[in-house]
């Protein structure tokens, strides 16, 4: 792979994390705000940490678009910095 093709797959990796970035901002402000947190747990605001509260609908679904975009960005982003190294 010469300097150029690498430098030409780098940028479309960014292109790709920063969309996957974007992606993930958005969900993140349309999840719901009711959702337990950890943070509230430690201050001790959260009496039913270990209730058997499952999300359901939208809910369920943005969860789980968070948690493969999350992969996604990760996954890429090693990607790029395994070229990075290897290449520049």
């Amino acid at each position: 792979m010469s300097i150029e093709s690498a430098k030409i797959l780098i940028l479309s990796f960014e292109i790709v994390i920063m969309v996957v970035s974007i992606v993930i901002i958005t969900i993140g402000i349309f999840q719901s705000k009711n959702s337990q947190s950890g943070l509230s747990a430690l201050n001790g605001g959260n009496d039913e940490l270990f209730s058997n509260s499952k999300e359901r609908g939208l809910d369920k679904t943005l969860s789980n678009w968070m948690t493969v975009l999350g992969i996604i960005f990760f996954l890429v982003a090693i990607a790029a910095c395994i070229i990075t190294n290897i290449y520049l």
